[in-house]
């Protein structure tokens, strides 16, 4: 499934994993993919009690044609206190590379993306990409909560 961009659409996405699937030029395979298990929120909705629920999904977020990836994700030090927890997305931003300006893919648009985090705070993914496509990994649950329940997740 490919989706239309919107920078909201991915508020509060949990994040679970973070994976390079790079090709092998020797076979000419090209690939350069950075892909992102999420937790995928397709749909809030307002119950009758004023709280919210939501419809939610494992996914894979890929994107695609990806160069000069800066991670900066750090949930500082809790004095080996505190075990690890998944990452929320704020939002992520796009912005149109002028097109002589770049040389990974000459035949469409390229763009620079930034993976904005609510947590860890100040976290951020920084690339260049030339899209993404999102593949819904299993049906979608009604949830109480924004993410679901590591047993409820799907790895393939």
């Amino acid at each position: 499934m490919t989706s239309a961009y919107d920078p909201l659409l991915w508020h509060d996405n949990a994040l679970y994993g973070v994976r390079f699937v790079i090709g092998d030029p020797a076979r000419d395979d090209w690939r350069s993919d950075l892909e992102l298990d999420i937790d995928h929120i397709l749909e809030w909705l307002k119950a009758e009690n004023g709280r919210m629920r939501f419809r939610v999904v494992p996914a894979s977020l890929t994107f695609h044609d990806v160069c000069d990836p800066n991670l900066s994700l750090d949930w500082g030090d809790s004095g080996l206190q505190t075990a690890l927890n998944p990452a929320s997305i704020d939002r992520i931003e796009r912005a149109q590379q002028d097109p002589a300006a770049q040389k990974i893919c000459l035949d469409r648009p390229y763009c620079r993306w930034q993976v904005q985090f609510n947590w860890p705070r100040a976290g951020a993914i920084a690339f260049g990409a030339s899209g993404f496509s999102l593949r819904l990994r299993a049906e979608a649950r009604l949830s109480d909560e924004q993410s679901l329940p590591p047993g409820e997740r799907c790895d393939s």
